[in-house]
């Protein structure tokens, strides 16, 4: 529950800062912004979110068999400093090639490195157990970007509406930098294996969870600008509800890291908490549905009335989504990263390929078409996988 809170917290401010963005600067720079944080979230998949699920997993290993996590912390903590130069240099060309100037190219930069850290320190401090520590410094960091957010739209300085969540993301990963368990470094947790795992989980994440991104990159690429910002009101509404599934799959990994089912559905427990969550989100997922030509207007006056049925239609697909990252979460606590990653390659595959052939067609619907077939996919394999005997 705490993680929950702490991961809907930060949900939320990145809503508010879209919804700010929208009603002052305008449709086009809603746009623009949306797919910048896209890009942002998308990137660090390639590493910083692997490193923090790897970070999760073996960090509450050390702990549980008390001892030190020394060389585990040092190895991975170099891998987030060489990761964060190296994606934050690749994201300016393809900032610059949407035509955005200077300020929104370095906001969208900072982002990048700030979201990787924020991701990997976030993983840390779960597997230490310390989920009150997390949404504390959730919700401080939350505040603090809108309040730097308001500092800008006072000033007018609209290029550099992305640098108050950077600034909050990096102070989070500040605070929360794994230092340690404290334990003596005469029993180590051994490195070996450590990069193997965090490898094949970017394959892992990059397959499941790149392909709610690429829908609103998809949008941005393939749509006027005028539909992009439009479609961006009703992906910015429809991206918090997915961080429920991230939320529980962040937990999921240490707390299920030490069973020895293998990530076993076939365990009574295991299939209820899949099935619950499922139905849960079933209930909360289509409330959003069923409300959204009431308060999608409220909350984007310029754009919401025509946003409303594409929130619908990502809802069923972010249900799918969010539904598949439990059992995957139960993979990948008891280690089997590899299979997870290659049972989501056919997903991906499946996904991009129908945004890049119905995106110039059918417009922002062949994005959201893309994400709900590549994310069933995804769901009926890493289940049948849970399923299969190890």
């Amino acid at each position: 529950m705490l993680a929950t809170v702490g991961i809907g917290v930060q949900g939320v401010a990145k809503l508010l800062v879209t919804v700010v963005v929208g009603r002052v600067f305008g449709t086009e720079t809603l746009g623009q912004t949306t797919a910048l944080l896209s890009l942002s979230v998308f990137v660090a998949l390639l590493w910083p979110n692997a490193a923090g699920n790897t970070a999760s997993r073996f960090l509450a290993i050390a702990l549980r068999g008390r001892r030190s996590d020394a060389a585990v912390n040092r190895l991975l903590g170099v891998s987030m400093l060489v990761s964060s130069v190296v994606l934050a240099a690749v994201t300016v060309p393809i900032a610059l090639a949407w035509g955005n100037g200077p300020g929104m190219v370095l906001g969208g930069a900072a982002v990048v490195v700030g979201y990787g850290l924020y991701c990997y320190a976030r993983g840390a401090q779960l597997g230490y157990d310390r989920a009150p520590r997390v949404a504390l410094w959730d919700s401080v960091t939350s505040v603090l970007a809108l309040g730097l957010l308001v500092v800008a739209c006072v000033a007018r300085l609209e290029p550099f509406v992305l640098l108050p969540l950077a600034i909050g993301y990096t102070v989070f990963a500040i605070a929360c930098w794994p230092r340690g368990n404290g334990f003596s470094p005469a029993s180590r947790e051994p490195a070996a294996g450590v990069l193997g795992f965090a490898a094949w989980n970017v394959l892992a994440v990059v397959t499941s969870n790149g392909l709610l991104q690429l829908t609103m990159i998809s949008a941005q690429v393939t749509s006027s600008a005028h539909d992009a910002g439009v479609y961006a009101a009703a992906f910015t509404l429809a991206t918090p509800a997915s961080m429920l599934g991230q939320a529980l799959g962040q937990v999921l990994v240490p707390a299920f890291a030490h069973r020895t089912d293998g990530g076993s559905l076939r365990s009574r427990g295991a299939l209820l908490l899949v099935v619950g969550f499922a139905a849960a989100c079933a209930v909360v997922f289509g409330l959003v549905a069923l409300l959204a030509g009431w308060f999608l207007p409220i909350v984007y006056p310029a754009e919401g009335a025509a946003a409303v049925a594409d929130l619908r239609y990502l809802m069923v697909a972010v249900w799918v989504f969010t539904v598949g990252l439990v059992p995957a979460a139960l993979l990948l606590a008891a280690g089997r990263s590899r299979q997870v990653a290659l049972a989501s390659v056919a997903g991906f595959v499946v996904g991009a390929g129908l945004m890049a052939v119905l995106g110039p067609v059918a417009g922002v619907a062949g994005g959201t078409t893309g994400f709900l077939v590549g994310s069933a996919v995804n769901l009926v394999a890493v289940a049948g996988l849970g399923v299969r005997r190890r």
